[in-house]
């Protein structure tokens, strides 16, 4: 009688399964990882982006608002004395930006956009901050927004004001810091306001988590001129600068033209068109 053997495998098709699945494993664990980490700088990216765009929404809409004054607003006998501040070098080399405007005949608004840190933290956001008739007070004075976290991680904020020439203003501002006092006086400041034509904003905004595997040196410059800020990077997050140009088309006072002159309306030396 046959004894019945059962096939089998061999202790080298053994060995060399084992090595091509511990290969399969390490091939999987390896694109795992890219991914994984691919995805997390495309999601840092994406939050960066979102945020930014959306934040330099607001700032947009706000400067075309500056200097509104409602015809029938009475709370404030001097309202065109305050419609644009910018404060150089507010925290460290970012700058702070304030606008006011008088949405209704009631209410007069002033907003501001400032760097702040967060607590126990040398990390910064951009805060933002509403109040509704900050100058006459009383019941009428209301806070809408107290600092709040406007835009996260930020890295650099400027802002850049020009008239309608393009001329870069300095200092544009009621409440100066010692920045704009050595620019010019506080009357030439308070002038440049209505001669404001356009505001460029410029906003770096820093990943929440380190994306990298090693340490990116990179080098931001936002606004080439004298009042610029040049930084340098060493780190691992991912930084993204983002950009808007905006007409502040309430600041200059139009001058029109009589009808026998053949001139246009907007054509004088204050319009800001």
């Amino acid at each position: 009688m046959k004894k019945k053997f059962k096939n089998g495998f061999t202790l080298t098709e053994t060995l060399v399964a084992i090595v091509i699945g511990m290969i399969s494993v390490a091939a999987i664990f390896s694109s795992y990882n890219y991914f994984n980490k691919t995805h997390n700088v495309v999601s840092e990216k994406l939050a960066i982006s979102k945020s930014a765009r959306e934040a330099l929404t607001t700032i947009a809409r706000d400067l075309r608002n500056a200097g509104y004054i409602n015809i029938n607003y009475t709370k404030d006998s001097n309202p065109h004395k305050r419609v644009i501040n910018v404060r150089q070098k507010y925290l460290g080399n970012l700058d702070s930006l304030a606008v006011w405007y008088t949405p209704t005949s009631d209410i007069r608004q002033r907003i501001y956009y400032r760097p702040m840190k967060y607590r126990n933290s040398n990390d910064i956001f951009l805060a933002r901050e509403v109040v509704n008739n900050p100058v006459v007070g009383g019941q009428a004075w209301k806070i809408i927004y107290d600092n709040i976290e406007f835009i996260p991680f930020i890295s650099d904020f400027q802002v850049v004001l020009r008239d309608k020439d393009g001329k870069e203003l300095v200092p544009v501002c009621t409440y100066c810091g010692s920045v704009e006092n050595s620019q010019g006086s506080r009357q030439e400041a308070q002038d440049n306001m209505q001669k404001v034509h356009t505001a460029e904003v410029y906003i770096t905004v820093r990943s929440a988590k380190e994306v990298y595997k090693k340490n990116k040196q990179i080098r931001i410059k936002n606004h080439e001129g004298s009042n610029g800020n040049t930084q340098t990077f060493n780190d691992k997050y991912y930084r993204e600068t983002f950009y808007v140009s905006v007409h502040t088309r309430n600041l200059a006072i139009p001058q029109v033209q009589i009808a026998s002159s053949g001139q246009s309306i907007g054509i004088g030396t204050g319009y800001n068109k």
